[in-house]
């Protein structure tokens, strides 16, 4: 898997993320990922959630904002990561053969990191992989 992050974002783990996925998720990408994300101390935020505290009704429908979650819980930016992949099931389980990953911090419209992977791998062993690169280059 090769990432490249932008070296002037000011992307922390402790910063909101949601993640956004281009179609159904059979493969279980969604829970395995949020698993690895927060056991790995990101802190997520339900794409739901995500886009009420924008007030967004589309993905990318964003321009200058500040939202509020609570009275207490003020976010100046969002970062999303999109996931998109190819995948089928093998005997045993999910493997992808397309996998990317970009982080877009939306108020700016600024790529944060980009990941990309082609081959046949499990869906867990490229998550991992994905995590354990991040984890290198995201403080």
């Amino acid at each position: 898997m090769r990432v490249y992050t932008n070296p002037s974002s000011n992307y922390t783990r402790k910063t909101p993320i949601t993640i956004n996925l281009s179609h159904d998720d059979e493969s279980g990408t969604l829970g395995e990922l949020q698993f690895l994300l927060q056991s790995n101390g990101y802190k997520l935020m339900s794409l739901a959630a995500a886009k009420k505290s924008l007030n967004l009704d589309s993905n990318y429908d964003i321009h200058n904002f500040h939202s509020e979650i609570t009275n207490t819980t003020t976010f100046n930016s969002m970062y999303v990561l999109d996931i998109n992949y190819s995948y089928y099931y093998d005997l045993f389980y999910y493997a992808y053969t397309n996998f990317s990953a970009t982080i877009t911090d939306l108020s700016t419209g600024e790529i944060i990191m980009t990941a990309n992977f082609r081959g046949d791998k499990s869906v867990r062993s490229v998550l991992n992989e994905l995590v354990q690169k991040m984890n290198k280059v995201i403080r």
